[in-house]
């Protein structure tokens, strides 16, 4: 079942009033555009004079991460070697230091590049993702994530003033890593509250750290769900991840009804952290537009176009991810329609409900297997055969 307004009959959102305006904010000093790809924030970005390359704009990146195959293109020297702790755990890293880097027009001097080797995913339309961007940019300037246009806006951080009516929340900063106070309830009338990562490069709407989950005996307390051994990241590592749902999650001034849910079993990275209780992902965040503003330790909330978005659930057990702009499916689910169809890891989705997907942006590709109680048929590509099958979408949580 999916979701929609209630406040204005509102079922998962509870608006309380406050305005999407602007009024009165500063004037940006730079503004960057960026292409919203499946929840993911792409800018162009330019290294020593070179480029663009795709980056991605991730407020849960402590560092700037660039591919190793682009570092030795570019002839740059790695200094010093040290880990880094991701979502997929601990790896290592080369450092290279004293770099110049321009993002759309802004320009930043002095920038610590850690090389990584661990490949990122491809954009929907094709091409890769070079590298990633986020606490060196932030902690220079006052950030506006404007999901409504889908650009980023940067501020001169010392003369900056909000003076908008949106909502503001306390950041405290962990290992670079900006954290906020929210609760949730469960569907046991259970109320947590939490310390989360406000995370821009997470596809997801929130992520419970399996601490958390343990502490509070979640797993059989969040509503129908499914379970899936999921790779993390972009890594091959899989791990445990269960799906479902929050009776509710209290975010600053607004409060989400029924709102999905992943729950980590991890035992390494990110997920598998005591220090803070989990993730609020790009999914939720999305649906605002938001003010970074480090120096004075404020994050702002202010609804953005996608405010009253339904939530997304799986209704056909399949993940999909595009290669070379074509969809292929990435992961399915065990026992799903999709499943029991025959549906496999790697098959290249051909056309669905008759309609070439050469024909069909990603967004209409990944609704067509939205919905429920509707059949979809689909031909797949395995091998150099042609494959078709049908099955009834149904959803999973």
């Amino acid at each position: 079942m999916k979701y929609i307004f209630l406040g204005i009959a509102i079922n998962f959102f509870t608006w309380t009033g406050l305005s999407a305006q602007d009024n009165g904010h500063s004037q940006p000093l730079v503004i960057v555009p960026f292409t919203f790809n499946n929840y993911h924030l792409v800018v162009p970005v330019w290294i020593e004079g070179h480029g663009p390359f795709n980056f991605l704009f991730d407020s849960g990146a402590g560092s700037t991460l660039l591919m190793q195959d682009v570092v030795d293109s570019l002839g740059l020297e790695i200094a010093a070697s040290r880990k880094n702790v991701g979502v997929s755990g601990a790896h290592e890293v080369g450092a290279v230091k004293g770099v110049h880097v321009r993002l759309g027009e802004l320009e930043l001097d002095d920038i610590t590049i850690l090389s990584t080797s661990i490949p990122f995913e491809e954009l929907d339309a094709g091409g890769r993702v070079h590298g990633v961007i986020g606490y060196p940019v932030l902690t220079r300037f006052v950030v506006k994530v404007d999901h409504t246009h889908n650009r980023l806006e940067f501020y001169d951080k010392n003369t900056y003033r909000y003076t908008g009516n949106g909502s503001e929340l306390p950041i405290w900063m962990y290992m670079r890593l900006p954290l906020v106070d929210a609760s949730f309830t469960l569907y046991n009338g259970k109320e947590i509250k939490g310390v989360f990562m406000v995370d821009t490069g997470a596809r997801a709407d929130i992520i419970i750290n399996s601490p958390t989950v343990v502490q509070h005996q979640m797993a059989d307390q969040v509503g129908r769900y499914y379970t899936v051994r999921q790779r993390i990241g972009t890594s091959e590592r899989r791990s445990k991840i269960r799906y479902g749902r929050l009776r509710s999650l209290q975010l600053g001034s607004y409060m989400f009804e029924h709102i999905p849910v992943a729950l980590s079993s991890d035992n390494r990275g990110v997920l598998s952290l005591s220090d803070f209780d989990g993730i609020l992902g790009n999914r939720l965040l999305s649906r605002f537009n938001l003010i970074f503003d480090y120096e004075r330790a404020r994050l702002y909330l202010e609804p953005s176009s996608r405010i009253g978005n339904a939530y997304e659930i799986n209704s056909s057990g399949l993940l999909l991810t595009f290669k070379n702009a074509r969809p292929v499916i990435k992961e399915v689910i065990d026992g799903t329609a999709a499943d029991k169809a025959g549906l496999k890891e790697g098959d290249l989705v051909i056309s669905i409900n008759t309609r070439q997907t050469t024909d069909m942006t990603p967004e209409e590709i990944r609704q067509a297997f939205e919905g429920d109680d509707e059949w979809v048929e689909v031909v797949i590509s395995r091998s150099g055969k042609l494959k078709y099958t049908r099955f009834k979408l149904k959803p999973l949580i």
